[in-house]
């Protein structure tokens, strides 16, 4: 793993980033997203709802582009420490474009989730 993969520590739970489908996952950050800078629950509940895409993913990325275009998140409480899990979902369609879902929580149970529209393209 190289890049945001391996600046994350990843405990999958189900799923896999290799193969295609809904997974599940446990995660924390391995470093601040601004060095020097303590990170905020809120700052690491972003960031993993941000993977979404890859955790759920139906389609196959070696063979997909897959580009983010909107990612709203909504939590009715903050995270309780930096690990998280999150359970995740794509539904693509044939127009090209996609929608994954998912959900949020930590050690005391579900605090948010997380919606990401995509736009799909076939790799070249």
């Amino acid at each position: 793993m190289h890049g945001y993969l391996a600046a994350m520590e990843w405990r999958l739970v189900h799923g896999s980033f290799a193969d295609p489908g809904p997974g599940t996952v446990w995660a924390r950050s391995r470093i601040p997203l601004v060095t020097g800078e303590t990170d905020t629950p809120l700052v690491h509940a972003l960031r993993l709802a941000d993977s979404a895409s890859g955790i759920g993913s139906q389609l196959d990325l070696a063979k997909w582009l897959i580009i983010n275009t909107d990612l709203t998140v909504a939590l009715h409480r903050d995270p309780i420490d930096e690990w998280l899990c999150m359970a995740a979902s794509l539904d693509a369609s044939p127009g090209g474009s996609a929608l994954c879902e998912a959900t949020l929580a930590d050690r005391s149970g579900e605090l948010g989730r997380a919606l990401q529209t995509m736009l799909v393209d076939e790799r070249s």
